[in-house]
């Protein structure tokens, strides 16, 4: 986006954006991903509202915008989840390890609210440097920062679940994880 932006106007890049979308959404409805589609249709709208006000005002702002109205829609989807039976921490767990007791359950609940907390706070920073900082501040966040900081949420997680509960199912980081880890007590 920090190139393109650059070279086209707001509104072209808008267009191409949108025809991005488009195809995306038909290739996971072609696939019929529906686990996948509750993710990609929050941030699927996330985006197409950005690039919608992009065309409708040919400012790259509304685009700059968009990193953080996915996060907002992802942040939507999560915390949505703790209305159901099961967060979608909770769906993900057992659609790799089976049923799960109730204190994977509890922690589940847990991490759910920690990447509700992440999407907030990742939100904020984007909005914060697409209407205050440069442009490549902008990029540098958004297309490494944000990245790297979601990378390493996501491995701290990985490792202490793997440390407190030391489950093994069959993932291709077990042996690594139960050399790490051996099974026995935790919790």
């Amino acid at each position: 986006m920090y190139l393109a932006l650059g070279t086209v106007s707001p509104r072209v890049f808008g267009i191409g954006v949108l025809a991005f979308v488009a195809l995306r959404l038909a290739w996971v409805a072609q696939r019929g991903l529906a686990a996948y589609a509750r993710l990609a249709g929050a941030s699927a709208a996330a985006t197409i509202a950005a690039s919608a006000a992009t065309l409708i005002w040919n400012d790259p702002r509304a685009l700059l915008l968009a990193p953080a109205l996915v996060n907002l829609a992802l942040l939507a989807v999560f915390a949505a989840s703790f209305a159901a039976r099961e967060t979608l921490i909770e769906v993900f767990a057992q659609a790799q390890a089976g049923a799960l007791p109730d204190d994977e359950r509890a922690y589940c609940r847990k991490v759910t609210l920690l990447w509700c907390a992440f999407f907030v706070a990742n939100a904020g920073v984007i909005t914060a440097l697409a209407l205050r900082g440069t442009r490549e501040q902008w990029a540098l966040y958004t297309g490494v920062v944000a990245y790297l900081l979601m990378g390493l949420v996501f491995a701290a997680e990985f490792l202490y679940r793997h440390w407190r509960f030391r489950r093994y199912v069959g993932l291709p980081t077990d042996p690594l994880m139960r050399r790490i880890f051996p099974p026995g007590p935790a919790k």
